[in-house]
């Protein structure tokens, strides 16, 4: 596949993967009945994470090796959007195949030309461990993302 994206019918073995990662870790997930099937009319992200009052809101990419990885506006918004409306934190989990999932807030990507966005798989982001820091109140994520305005 073009771009080294992994292959549909794996996406939802790597959503389930992280799901069940992040249950381990004591999240509640839930993952979207038709993440990415288009079968519906609004949008609905891949993972819905919870913990400890914390609402994660998941956009799942995997490439097989480390590349850009674009997500274009529309998706961005939808993501953003959704978050809005739960409370939550819009989140980019990439996996690159053979490493560890890396968890990417909107402000950790750079905006290209077109008004999407662009994170390069295996690079930077927080590692699942960080993420748990983060949710269980070892971190906050200005620690992570810079800045020191609001939490």
């Amino acid at each position: 596949m073009a771009g080294g994206a992994a292959p549909r019918r794996s996406g939802a073995r790597y959503e389930n993967d992280l799901a069940a990662k992040l249950w381990e870790k004591g999240f509640a997930v839930v993952r979207g009945p038709s993440s990415g099937a288009g079968a519906v009319r609004r949008f609905q992200p891949d993972l819905v994470a919870m913990k400890k009052g914390w609402i994660l809101v998941i956009e799942v990419k995997v490439r097989s090796k480390r590349e850009p990885v674009y997500i274009d506006r529309e998706r961005v918004d939808a993501l953003r959007e959704f978050a809005r409306r739960a409370g939550g934190i819009p989140l980019l989990a990439v996996k690159v195949k053979g490493e560890e999932w890396r968890f990417y807030t909107l402000d950790m990507a750079s905006e290209t030309k077109s008004g999407s966005l662009k994170v390069v798989a295996g690079e930077g982001g927080l590692r699942l461990r960080e993420l748990e820091s983060l949710v269980s109140g070892v971190k906050r994520l200005t620690d992570y993302v810079g800045g020191g305005g609001d939490s």
